[in-house]
């Protein structure tokens, strides 16, 4: 038998985290906390539990998102790329699934979005249909993956001649790289904000990233590149497992001509060697797309994902609606889209 328990124990929590191998950073209790504090989003993580062993037999963690004049969704978790079901057997997925249902059913939701790495999908596609949940499966980002050598000469000698020469620019032109942890935080922001206003997005508020920081379990780190004294890229990395995961890079426009952003790149696959470290995750991307290209050439390899969509019928959600580019943003004042982009960023679950 397996009971459904809501917020147990942390401590619990995370060793589930960490002994599964399915589990990724997110599932780390600390993410989602990080998340709900920085935006005081609702957070509930939902644990199947063996009635005979007591012990922890499947996770998910959700977060109430409702933006204002748009239907309200259960997500596990916003601004995540995975961050979804890790269970032992198929019955503590199902016990999860119905327990996400009945708690959008309290909340009243009428969506539920669960983010996968796909290797559950057969699972999401075999559940009984009802009169009252509808099921849609979307795959419209890919995640990247690389496996790393375990010396940085070999990791070397593996890329591209374009790649290592655009590395070697970079270095005479004398960009500089550097490993740190808060000390670096207020370059990372100044990078990401203004390249994030250049794309058109709303940027994240800086004190998510602070909180992500703060946490020890979240091994977490920031890698700068500077030219003449001045950060010119940046990137923020979280370990677990045996996995260095970049939710986060950026780079200025008017420093591209010197590659700083191929020195990022090459730092954050040497941190990962030296840290021990046998895959390197760029991240997210859509299909074919600029950056799906620019991590190819890195030697990752798509990683589907699977974002599993229960809406309440007759209501229908799509995650490709939503949309993390604003034409008129370009052409904010930089000062102001740092301060006015949180607020929109909040709700925006990409």
């Amino acid at each position: 038998m397996i009971d459904i328990v809501t917020n147990p124990d942390r401590g619990q929590w995370n060793q589930y985290t960490s002994e599964n191998r399915g589990a990724k950073f997110s599932h780390l209790a600390e993410w989602g906390e990080s998340l709900a504090r920085t935006y005081s989003l609702p957070l509930v993580k939902l644990a199947a539990i063996g009635t005979k062993t007591d012990r922890i037999s499947g996770l998910l963690p959700l977060i109430l998102f409702s933006p204002p004049g748009k239907g309200v969704r259960l997500i596990s978790l916003p601004y995540t790329d995975m961050a979804g079901i890790i269970a032992d057997d198929w019955e503590s997925c199902r016990r999860l699934v119905l327990a996400a249902l009945k708690l959008a059913d309290s909340f009243g939701a009428n969506h539920v979005e669960l983010r996968q790495d796909g290797v559950l999908s057969p699972f999401f596609q075999c559940l009984e249909r009802n009169d009252t949940w509808g099921y849609t499966p979307h795959n419209f980002k890919t995640s990247l993956l690389r496996p790393l050598t375990a010396t940085v000469d070999t990791l070397w000698s593996g890329l591209s001649a374009k790649v290592r020469n655009q590395i070697r620019k970079a270095e005479r032109c004398e960009c500089l790289a550097k490993a740190g942890g808060n000390e670096l935080l207020s370059d990372f922001y100044a990078v990401f904000s203004e390249n994030m206003r250049d794309l058109g997005s709303p940027v994240h508020d800086r004190e998510l990233f602070r909180a992500i920081m703060d946490d020890n379990s979240l091994q977490t780190a920031i890698i700068c590149i500077y030219l003449c004294g001045k950060p010119a890229a940046s990137a923020f990395v979280l370990r677990h497992h045996e996995t260095l995961y970049n939710p986060w890079a950026s780079s200025l426009r008017v420093y591209r001509p010197f590659c700083p952003n191929m020195l990022l790149y090459w730092s954050m696959l040497q941190y990962a060697v030296v840290n021990r470290c046998r895959w390197f995750d760029f991240g997210r991307s859509s299909p074919n797309a600029p950056t799906y290209r620019f991590k190819k050439q890195w030697g990752a390899e798509p990683l589907p994902l699977s974002w599993h969509v229960f809406s309440r019928n007759p209501y229908t959600w799509n995650p490709d609606n939503e949309s993390l580019e604003y034409e008129s943003w370009k052409s904010m004042d930089l000062m102001r889209s740092r301060q006015d982009g949180p607020a929109v960023r909040r709700w925006i679950s990409l």
